[in-house]
């Protein structure tokens, strides 16, 4: 895969754009996942698991966005989407509905490129079935990103591609060989809620704080428009504790100038409209 910059002026006169990415994922029984209290171990899992399988974060968090008119996406397990409660909170709450792999036990990362084209396809055809849509934008399952991943993914119809952290400007892949290409948007490892909250033990208003100034640092930087998308997960911003402090900081972004909240599909339709046809 080869990186292309993408063309100048894309974003206007906004200087930033956010896109909150929430991630809706389950676990495989027996297999462990993130814990807020590492410590706890008991067979069968109790307290880590229940608190992984906290379904009301996902309802909080749609309200809060739709209270507040802010758009986002959401990166879903196909697995996750099986369950009716989940696949009809997702239909109504008019987010973007992305692919985020088939649960977040089974990585990429042991998979040869066989097993990796059936994920890719068993996923992405899972979610359709579920949600009535295919999804366009992809995040893999534990960041369990492997040499392939890109090519397979570009390959199955992902056109957006949030896998890569290393940038604050969205910017192309594509492969060479066949043409196919995705725009990748920087996912922010800086602001996701894992690692403030569960490897840094930041409290809800140290949380929301780092998302504003990281916002509020790019929005005062020169250069053209930059992309931070902000990564949450149900079970840590959609708790009780941490959805006050959430909403709080989302509401003041939201009257920043230069700053617009937006899907990830529709930071690919602004970059891409006025391009030469290809």
């Amino acid at each position: 895969m080869e990186r292309r910059e993408v063309r100048a002026g894309w974003g206007g006169a906004v200087r930033v754009f956010v896109v909150p990415v929430v991630n809706v994922e389950v676990f495989e029984h027996g297999r462990g996942g993130p814990a807020i209290q590492p410590h706890l171990q008991s067979t069968p899992e109790v307290a880590n698991r229940g608190w992984r399988d906290y379904a009301e974060g996902l309802r909080r968090l749609v309200r809060t966005f739709g209270a507040l008119g802010v758009p986002a996406t959401a990166v879903i397990n196909s697995d996750a989407a099986k369950l009716v409660t989940v696949s009809a909170l997702l239909k109504q709450s008019g987010w973007e509905l992305g692919a985020h792999g088939i649960n977040n036990s089974s990585g990429h990362s042991r998979m040869d490129r066989e097993e990796e084209v059936v994920a890719f396809g068993t996923c992405l055809k899972e979610l359709e079935a579920s949600l009535g849509s295919r999804p366009q934008t992809w995040l893999t399952p534990q960041f369990s990103v492997t040499e392939r991943t890109p090519e397979i993914a570009a390959a199955a119809g992902v056109r957006i591609f949030l896998d890569f952290v290393d940038d604050d400007v969205p910017f192309d892949v594509v492969h060479t060989p066949t043409g196919n290409r995705m725009l990748c948007l920087p996912y922010s490892m800086e602001t996701n809620d894992f690692s403030l909250v569960l490897a840094k033990n930041f409290d809800p208003r140290q949380y929301a704080q780092v998302i504003e100034d990281h916002v509020q640092q790019l929005a005062s930087e020169p250069g053209g428009s930059k992309v931070v998308c902000l990564g949450m997960h149900t079970f840590v911003a959609g708790t009780p504790a941490r959805a006050l402090a959430l909403s709080r900081v989302l509401g003041r972004l939201t009257s920043c100038p230069a700053v617009a909240f937006a899907t990830a599909a529709q930071v690919h339709d602004l970059v891409r409209s006025g391009e030469p046809p290809r």
